[in-house]
């Protein structure tokens, strides 16, 4: 069951909400009697925010935002077409949107711009080359993979103006090289003991 919000009356205690005089909140220390809290207070006034008057659009004509009556719309959705104020228009890949639209086209991954997903080619390198030690036999392919990774890596860096990271590249080079050749190395040299 919901229970209604409590409408302000006045200023009261911080635990128990009893109205406590404004005399007594002057003071600072303040003692609650209901409940026998003492807590600090400070009596003020906060001043009233002016109201904005509402903007007019091209040609003296005003319309609303569709979500925020009271702001004036300064765009319309290329999308939808609704009208939209300031709080309202999103800027993404040259198009004005409302957020709704901007939320649905993002999840939809048709914004570039708003793609989150990142693919670090430095790291796929790196993970590759390492589990391949570990997997020797089949460091025929994971040990080139890895070098194709590092490699992409490398050149993604330099793109992005990442230059950090290149000894994590160059490490996934060498492991990768290595890799490679035990893939080839340690299955030949096997077969080579089982013929003796």
């Amino acid at each position: 069951m919901k229970t209604a919000a409590r409408a302000y009356r006045e200023p009261g205690c911080p635990r128990c909400w009893e109205p406590l005089p404004r005399i007594v909140l002057k003071e600072g220390a303040v003692y609650c009697g209901n409940c026998a809290l003492e807590f600090q207070a400070a009596l003020f006034d906060p001043p009233e925010s002016p109201r904005a008057a509402p903007r007019d659009l091209d040609g003296g004509t005003s319309a609303q935002c569709a979500r925020h009556a009271r702001n004036a719309a300064v765009a319309a959705c290329e999308r939808c077409g609704a009208f939209i104020c300031s709080l309202c228009r999103v800027e993404s890949d040259g198009k004005v949107l409302c957020a709704a639209c901007f939320d649905r086209l993002r999840a939809e991954g048709a914004l570039e711009s708003a793609r989150t997903t990142f693919r670090s080619w430095r790291t796929l390198g790196l993970y590759l080359s390492v589990g391949g030690i570990f997997v020797w036999p089949l460091g025929i392919v994971i040990g080139p993979a890895a070098l194709v990774a590092a490699v992409r890596g490398i050149s993604q860096d330099r793109k992005n103006g990442d230059e950090g990271g290149l000894p994590g590249s160059i490490l996934s080079l060498l492991l990768g090289a290595v890799v490679t050749l035990m893939g080839i190395v340690l299955p030949l040299s096997m077969a080579g003991a089982f013929r003796r």
